[in-house]
């Protein structure tokens, strides 16, 4: 099926003949039992056909399809961004099954809410050789990934369009990330209905992990079991049951659901298969570096400590010297800079300068770089511009919503900016998510009760931490002693801070403003430290 695509197609077609289309797409089982689609889909539509396509935005459907108060703010609700997916997907669904002979084709192109009329051509199905993998650019070490085509034993369409775009919908979430090379979920389709086997897949492809699933309907429940197979021993390392309860109302919900934990769960730096990633690098006796810049992402903020710090920073160094197009590179390598203070390491140049230059460069390349907009919210936190930081997370964010790392990531320096209750909200999300997280997690937990004066459960969090060295570790951990009465055991702490000829700088204010905008947390810090028995000086 081809559609040839009009620029302001309402003038193109009558407003009779779009309205009547609008009335077979609602015969379609996706659209009759979903109230929310159907209206969503009427009002761009009449919109459009009036003249008024400019006032579609994200905000005015909130309000006027979803009933979302006047306050309502998009950045801070993906709700109409959700919707949107499901009716992409829904008007697809539709056209590949029941309207492919219709003479025309509304659509919602990504990025936009202004529907597309488009007139249908002919199909004509034609026999095409294998398709060949097209690997993302500059990035040669990128983990190559194969989706399945989902199998069902339902003779129903619907239902088998259903698992069918399970597939799609799960190859097009990994796309969002940079370290994976998809092979098109085209492609799969091509090569199975050919009978291809996976090893033949995986063999003409060189995918080093392939997803596979099976979809079982039952009255009111539906059952999806997801696998991942590592395709050079064979061995499934990694199987997950899902189960729902559905509705033919919520169907769709329900596999955004399922998704979004498949993804949390596989994807991302502290996903399955980064972890294996790792696994396998450390057991090559090669020497050959298997390294991906989620892994390297992945290794230093496990660890979070100077080793890991150090080789890090070399990598991404060396890297964007080999490939000044490598967007996540740079993006990381502005991150490091600017953590450096952290472990009392310096920078080529100052390390503010560097970061904030790493990231815009990282931009330049990708206006689209996950990475780079979280190392842009983290220089504008050490310029102390808190909107400028939380407008960066909130992008970063939005433009991969099923990352479960970096939503942490995000929720830790949301907790950095003062916004404690969304960051602590991100955080628990993305723990809810995978329960691989990163340990530094607990430390920006532990701010998040210190500030709420739950020093217990703050001493708590920063203990699971482990890492006792780290000289932030060292002062929060003193701060809340002090706080709880045990000044006994903070002197003894402040003591082990002596012994350092830089302790004058790691116990100042501007030490501890470094990261934290809010001036509150911060005085509520350097009083802890205070009441330990040990005179302190600031640093102009």
């Amino acid at each position: 099926m081809s559609t040839k695509i009009i620029s302001e197609t309402a003038g193109l077609f009558t407003e009779e003949l779009v309205l009547n289309q609008l009335k077979k797409i609602f015969l379609c089982p996706a659209f009759s039992v979903s109230d929310i689609l159907r209206r969503f889909l009427t009002y761009i539509t009449e919109e459009t056909l009036k003249g008024r396509s400019n006032t579609i935005k994200e905000y005015t459907i909130a309000v006027n399809v979803l009933n979302k108060p006047i306050s309502f703010k998009p950045q801070h609700d993906a709700i109409v961004r959700i919707h949107a997916g499901r009716l992409r997907r829904a008007l697809n669904y539709y056209y590949k099954e029941q309207g492919n002979s219709d003479p025309i084709e509304i659509s919602v192109p990504k990025g936009s809410y202004i529907p597309v009329f488009g007139e249908m051509s002919e199909f004509e199905l034609k026999q095409e050789p294998d398709p060949v993998l097209i690997p993302k650019k500059n990035l040669s070490d990128a983990v190559t990934i194969a989706i399945m085509p989902f199998r069902t034993f339902e003779t129903d369409i619907s239902r088998q369009a259903f698992a069918d775009s399970l597939g799609q919908q799960l190859s097009a979430e990994f796309g969002r990330f940079s370290d994976f090379s998809v092979i098109s979920y085209y492609t799969t389709q091509q090569l199975t209905s050919r009978n291809k086997e996976i090893q033949d897949v995986a063999a003409h492809f060189g995918a080093q992990y392939v997803i596979t699933g099976t979809v079982q309907f039952e009255p009111r429940r539906l059952r999806v079991a997801v696998q991942l197979t590592a395709t050079e021993t064979g061995a499934q390392i990694w199987t997950e049951l899902y189960s729902r309860n559905f509705i033919p109302s919520n169907l769709f919900e329900v596999a955004d659901d399922i998704i979004t934990c498949v993804i949390a769960v596989l994807a991302d730096f502290n996903g399955m298969i980064i972890q294996q990633v790792i696994k396998g690098q450390a057991k090559c006796k090669s020497g050959k570096s298997g390294s991906t810049m989620l892994s390297w992402y992945y290794d230093f903020y496990s660890r979070f400590n100077l080793e890991a710090f150090k080789k890090a920073y070399a990598a991404m160094e060396s890297a964007v010297e080999q490939d000044p197009s490598n967007e996540i590179a740079w993006a990381f390598l502005g991150e490091l800079s600017l953590l450096a203070f952290l472990f009392n390491q310096s920078t080529r140049e100052n390390p503010l300068i560097l970061g904030l230059r790493c990231a815009r460069t990282s931009l330049k390349i990708n206006p689209l770089s996950v990475q780079g907009h979280i190392t842009l919210g983290l220089a504008n936190i050490f310029l102390n511009n808190k909107q400028d930081a939380v407008d960066a997370l909130e992008y970063a964010l939005q433009l991969n919503p099923n990352a479960s790392g970096f939503k942490g990531v995000i929720g830790c320096l949301m907790i950095a900016v003062g916004e404690y209750n969304r960051g602590i909200g991100l955080i628990r999300k993305s723990i809810e998510l995978n329960k691989s997280f990163p340990s530094f997690f607990s430390l920006f937990i532990g701010i998040y009760h210190f500030k709420l004066r739950e020093y217990p459960m703050a001493y708590q969090q920063v203990e699971r931490m482990g890492l006792p060295d780290l000289i932030l570790i060292k002062i929060l951990r003193i701060s809340i002693l002090s706080e709880m009465g045990r000044t006994a055991e903070a002197d003894e702490l402040m003591e082990t801070l002596k012994v350092n000829p830089l302790n004058k700088t790691w116990i100042s204010k501007e030490y501890i403003s470094r990261l934290f905008i809010d001036q509150s947390l911060v005085e509520q810090l350097y009083k802890g430290l205070k009441s330990a028995n040990i005179p302190l000086l600031t640093v102009a």
